[in-house]
């Protein structure tokens, strides 16, 4: 009879981690979520954006949010929640998805965030039917998918924030964080009377009501003035360890096209950070094409990593001639590193940047549009491809994963790189705007066309990461 000892029983496990390695690469979908690794939340009218929210609950839930058309050129805010192994979650408003309508106009959700009792936030944009005049849109919902009547925006679970600073007064949110004691803290863009816009954050009190201890007012506006037509704009906020805000997005510099990747850091009370670049205010420009700096260059996605750096991803122009049209220029994914105080951190990449191509069309466009940083300081990052309009994919959906020195991993997908083609319509077309932890698991959120070219649904996807296992051996 044969004794299994402690020795010989770890040398099965490795072995049996070993197999399984070799059954499931990392980044596979996984078998055992949805149907046959993703899920779709049911609808044919889904407005897909680049710029939505994605959480994952404490039990495993996973919470997506965009839009969903309302009519005739409206939209209303959408959020759905599915069940930890991916199903519709039927306690979430009786079938796992709402709708929030603000206005009857365009409602445009772009972020989501969950708090510590379980109460969802969402926000975005709320505009006159066919109108310009967008606001600030705010919203609540109670675990169970019902706004927030009770505690929220003068018993309607709704809030809007006008900034109203001239030009078209088109203000736009497009990101969410929440501080420890509550608040919450929203960043997009505002008009100016030049019908230019700068970076606006929004800081609300728990009840949906604006803090005044926040710049007096609870809203604060950065302007980068670089040149051009001054179009800055936040696409992503987040807090430090030391309750600093940091947005991050782009500033224009120059005409035709010519945008940076820009950076706020405000502190608590909304001022500018002097120990952050001097005056609370850095640019990262890649300038990789040929047209005399007028290039593309933007920040979607952003993280704190664990060493309190700030981490970007977004897209950058490596075209010849200038972006007045992003979609026309080979648009690269493009991640950064910055150090605390600002500053590129040269460790990462080159100078602080990394450029990954896919290029599956000649010239085509590759996004980054969400991060996440893993407990071994790898970076995966979400986004997709444009690829030629034909069957049998015109967009995938994408990851790439990078070492923590900025260089693409080997030991992921082909050189890195994993494309996700989930075959809905012919030709078919999807993107990841969204990525999180499920425990050892990793989630994706996003949009695909269903049916055809016409029609689109949001989507979850759960994918498989054995580094649990690389680590042992590292």
């Amino acid at each position: 009879m044969h004794v299994i000892t402690p020795r010989s029983f770890c040398a099965i496990l490795i072995a049996a981690a070993m197999a399984n390695h070799a059954i499931a690469a990392d980044g596979d979908l996984d078998p055992d979520f949805g149907d046959g690794g993703f899920r779709l939340s049911g609808i044919l009218d889904a407005y897909p954006n680049p710029i939505a929210g994605t959480a994952v609950q404490a039990d495993g839930k996973i919470l997506i949010c965009g839009s969903q058309a309302a009519g005739v050129d409206s939209s209303d805010f959408y959020v759905a929640r599915f069940t930890a192994d991916g199903e519709l979650d039927t306690s979430f408003s009786f079938d796992g998805r709402t709708t929030v309508d603000f206005d009857g106009g365009d409602d445009i959700c772009t972020g989501l965030a969950v708090q510590p009792d379980g109460k969802i936030v969402i926000v975005g944009t709320s505009a006159p039917h066919l109108g310009s005049n967008g606001d600030f849109a705010i919203a609540r919902l109670n675990s169970d998918g019902t706004l927030d009547t009770a505690g929220f925006g003068n018993g309607s679970g709704k809030s809007v924030v006008a900034f109203d600073l001239g030009g078209n007064n088109s203000d736009q949110a497009l990101a969410v964080a929440l501080r420890p004691n509550g608040r919450i803290v929203v960043a997009g863009s505002a008009s100016t009377a030049s019908n230019g816009m700068d970076f606006a954050i929004l800081q609300l009190n728990t009840d949906g009501s604006r803090d005044t201890a926040f710049n007096l007012t609870g809203r604060v506006t950065v302007g980068f003035n670089l040149g051009g037509i001054k179009d800055d704009q936040a696409q992503c906020v987040a807090i430090d360890a030391a309750g600093r805000i940091i947005a991050a997005g782009f500033a224009d510099h120059g005409s035709p096209g010519g945008l940076d990747m820009a950076v706020v850091r405000l502190l608590p009370n909304g001022q500018p950070d002097p120990d952050f670049s001097a005056d609370g205010r850095a640019t990262l420009a890649f300038d990789l094409g040929g047209a005399n700096g007028n290039n593309h260059d933007q920040a979607i996605g952003m993280i704190i990593d664990r060493q309190e750096r700030i981490v970007l991803s977004g897209a950058v122009d490596s075209s010849p001639t200038s972006a007045n049209d992003p979609q026309a220029g080979n648009l690269d994914i493009a991640v950064a590193r910055l150090q605390p105080d600002g500053s590129p951190d040269a460790t990462f990449g080159i100078g602080g940047k990394t450029v990954v191509s896919l290029d599956l069309a000649p010239n085509g466009a590759d996004y980054g549009f969400s991060l996440l940083e893993q407990g071994n300081g790898r970076l995966l990052v979400a986004g997709t491809s444009l690829g030629l309009q034909v069957p049998p994919a015109y967009e995938y959906g994408t990851v790439i994963r990078l070492r923590p020195d900025g260089l693409l991993d080997p030991t992921f997908g082909t050189v890195g790189k994993r494309l996700y083609d989930f075959e809905q319509s012919m030709p078919s077309g999807q993107l990841f705007n969204g990525i999180a932890a499920q425990g050892s698991k990793i989630v994706l959120a996003g949009a695909l066309n269903v049916a055809d070219l016409g029609h689109a649904d949001f989507m979850v996807a759960r994918i498989t990461d054995d580094l649990i296992f690389a680590d042992w051996f590292e």
